[in-house]
Parts: structure tokens; C-alpha cells; sequence
């Protein structure tokens, strides 16, 4: 059930566009196309900083959300709206659609980010992550160019004792399937491009 005043807050951004609020945190998220952008308490009504505005937000003299937590109090990166610039309705919709777009930006750079975690793969854990980043192999990309046969004789130099079900894990999260799909066949045939693989490592080896 909305609040009186997270009622009013949604009437006068009705211009904002897919506006929304949802319950949050005790108070509401205010929304737009599912984006997080403000916040809104039982009476105040609080905007997302980020450090390329937060200065402007400061200088408004907007003060920042401040919550209990245990004994203390935290500051969050959301500044509260006074009643001047709640007023000035034109330039509030203008500092919702900046802290809008740069939320948006924000995520989007999370997203990316994220993405490019090998964690983010299918069928893999934090630990061979971390096993795998300890061999100088810590994206997706790095991973993609070393392949899975290569980076399992390196984690396997590192880590002697490892499976061979690590090998079907690198192959199938490359391949961005579950590995408990993988047939037989198709295992005893990841095997045989292993020791190929390591007869050419030998050969060459040799070579030189």
C-alpha cells in the first residue's frame, strides 16, 4: 500500500517516463522502465547520486540519506529533495532525467562488467575462478583465446590432483551449456584432444 506522500511523488512525476514505486527498504523505490532512481521515506523524497553530479547535489545543499544501522548511523548516496527544488518542477524533472541517464550508465557498465567474469559461465564456481585467475586467466576473452584444452594443463600444472571433470567443465561452459549434458561419447572425445594436446605440447617441446 502506498503512502500519502509516495502517492503525491508519483502524481507530480507522472511526466517521468514508466514511472514507478515499489516497496523498499522500509520506504519505496521510486523507478523508471525498472530503473532505480530515488527513494522515498514516509515525508522526504531522496535522488541517486553518482560522482559525476554528486558535487551539484552538494552544493544544492541536499542533504544525504542517513540511516541507522546498529549503533551508528551510515550515509547512503541518495540526497534528499527540498521543498524549493520540489517546487521548481521543471528543474526537477531535468535532475531526474540526468540521475536517470546516469544510472542507466552505471548499470550498463556493471552489466559489461559482470559479463566479462569468468564466474558468470555456466557450471562455474568461485573457487575454479580463482584457480583459473591464479594461472593469469581472469576474463571470459582470456579464457576464449587459451581454450579450455590449455588452460586445463595449466591449472593442472598448478594443481596436479585436479579432475578431469574440470576439463568437460572448461569445455562446456565455454560452450555455454550444462555439463551434465555432455554424453560419453563426447567426454572420452575431450579426453583424446587432451592428449593430443599434450603429445603436441611434447612435440614441440622437443623441437626446441
Amino acid at each position: 500500500m502506498c503512502s500519502i506522500f509516495a502517492n503525491r511523488i508519483l502524481t507530480e512525476l507522472s511526466d517521468v517516463k514508466d514511472i514507478s514505486i515499489k516497496t523498499f527498504f522500509g520506504g519505496f523505490s521510486v523507478n523508471s522502465k525498472d530503473i532505480m532512481f530515488g527513494w522515498i521515506s514516509q515525508k522526504d523524497f531522496y535522488l541517486r547520486g553518482h560522482p559525476d553530479y554528486r558535487s551539484l547535489f552538494i552544493n544544492l545543499g541536499m542533504q544525504p540519506l542517513s540511516i541507522t544501522t546498529g549503533m551508528s548511523n551510515k550515509l547512503l548516496d541518495y540526497y534528499k529533495v527540498d521543498d524549493e527544488l520540489f517546487n521548481d518542477h521543471e528543474k526537477l524533472l531535468a535532475m531526474i532525467n540526468m540521475v536517470i541517464k546516469y544510472t542507466i550508465k552505471e548499470q550498463d557498465e556493471k552489466n559489461e562488467i559482470k559479463a566479462k567474469r569468468i564466474k558468470e559461465l555456466p557450471n562455474m564456481t568461485l573457487s575454479l575462478e580463482r584457480l583459473l585467475c591464479s594461472v593469469g586467466i581472469k576474463d571470459v576473452e582470456t579464457l576464449q583465446k587459451v581454450g579450455y584444452l590449455n588452460a586445463y594443463f595449466k591449472i593442472k600444472q598448478k594443481k596436479e590432483a585436479i579432475s578431469i571433470n574440470i576439463l568437460f567443465i572448461l569445455y562446456s561452459s565455454l560452450h555455454r551449456f550444462h555439463v551434465a549434458t555432455l554424453s560419453q561419447e563426447t567426454k572420452k572425445e575431450i579426453e583424446l584432444e587432451y592428449q593430443s594436446f599434450l603429445k603436441q605440447m611434447d612435440h614441440d617441446s622437443y623441437k626446441e
